[in-house]
């Protein structure tokens, strides 16, 4: 692949004051800071129900221009968020007909949109076109591949078979600097899954009885069972906001016995992060789009999930080549102080921003 272009270019530093003494011409005037686009993306776990008030205050402290949302319920949030916000929003309805869609919001002006539904995908591929005050219109391509994991090939069949139909439809469109973003439910190549400290993590819940075994043989979240009060004590000595328990993973009741005594040990995580499919994101980096946060941060983990227990990163915004050099800055959302506290509750995700000149 050749090699990508800077993502931005260096700023000339103004001149610095001439001495009375030392009359001569004026300095040229400093270049004027490009105009910016921050996108955002955000997975608010299961319509953000009982969290709309964290989500709002951290997408008003955001700054973004554009939100992309995944797991959006019909319940009202989407259009209440914009009405705060002053923006618009278009949603995406699921292809499956289930209640889990996508949405859109901005402050930009709308120049098209349409949502793609494809047979066998879960979810859609949202795709928006906005209009900067001035430069050239940006297309964004929200999506939100299936979870799955316990399938065949843990899911990454299925997955990679969603994003051919999101390749076919951006194929299908006019050439235009875009950026695909979303929840892709997939590793990167050579990113690090810290697997050995979400086992130990899903054992010690699992000790508590706060993960149970249901009818079909699956580990799963207690849910009830106790006063409602007293077992959301529970899960909170346990570090988990019972608003989040509903997106724990669920899992095969026998892989708790059989990790119970794993060590929690890099190099463990190494062998176990090997057994994991990966053909999703290295299908994206194929056709020549740059993982946004991966090309700034060649080193940092970045995990974007769970905020439970921050394990791996399948939250993205892959860059075109012609949107690449107008990429400035890529960030995971984590915040501090009362940033920080509204993130850790808000969802099992992390947002993450990205922003673009124009």
């Amino acid at each position: 692949m050749p090699t990508p272009p800077a993502a931005a270019s260096r700023r000339t530093p103004a001149s610095r004051p001439t001495p009375a003494s030392r009359p001569t011409a004026p300095p040229p005037p400093a270049p004027a800071a490009p105009s910016t686009i921050r996108v955002l993306t955000y997975n608010i776990l299961l319509g953000g129900e009982r969290r709309e008030a964290e989500i709002t205050g951290i997408l008003e402290r955001s700054g973004a221009d554009v939100i992309a949302l995944e797991e959006v319920h019909e319940n009202g949030l989407v259009a209440r968020l914009a009405a705060r916000l002053g923006m618009t929003y278009v949603n995406g309805s699921p292809s499956d007909g289930g209640p889990l869609g996508l949405a859109a919001l901005t402050r930009l002006r709308v120049v098209a949109h349409h949502n793609h539904h494809h047979p066998g995908m879960l979810r859609s591929h949202l795709e928006v076109t906005i209009a900067p005050r001035r430069g050239e219109p940006l297309r964004l391509h929200v999506l939100h591949l299936a979870a799955r994991f316990g399938e065949r090939y843990k899911g990454e069949a299925r997955r990679l078979r969603e994003l051919e139909a999101v390749l076919a439809d951006i194929g299908a469109a006019s050439p235009r600097p875009h950026v695909v973003l979303g929840d892709f439910n997939s590793l990167a190549p050579g990113d690090h899954l810290e697997a050995t400290r979400f086992f130990q993590r899903m054992n010690e819940l699992r000790r508590a009885r706060l993960l149970v075994r249901r009818a079909d043989g699956r580990m799963v979240p207690r849910l009830r069972g106790e006063t409602e009060g007293a077992l959301d004590e529970r899960w909170i000595a346990h570090g988990i906001d019972p608003r989040l328990v509903p997106g724990i993973p669920t899992l095969p009741w026998v892989v708790g016995p059989l990790t119970a005594l794993l060590p929690e040990h890099r190099g463990v995580d190494r062998v176990m992060g090997r057994a994991i499919e990966r053909w999703t994101v290295p299908r994206m980096l194929e056709l020549g789009y740059v993982d946004c946060y991966r090309h700034l941060h060649p080193r940092a983990h970045g995990y974007t999930c769970a905020t439970w227990l921050p394990a791996t990163r399948i939250d993205y915004l892959f860059a075109s080549p012609e949107a690449l050099p107008r990429l400035l800055a890529c960030d995971v959302v984590v915040g501090r102080g009362r940033t920080g506290r509204e993130v850790a509750t808000a969802s099992d995700h992390f947002p993450v921003v990205a922003d673009f000149t124009v």
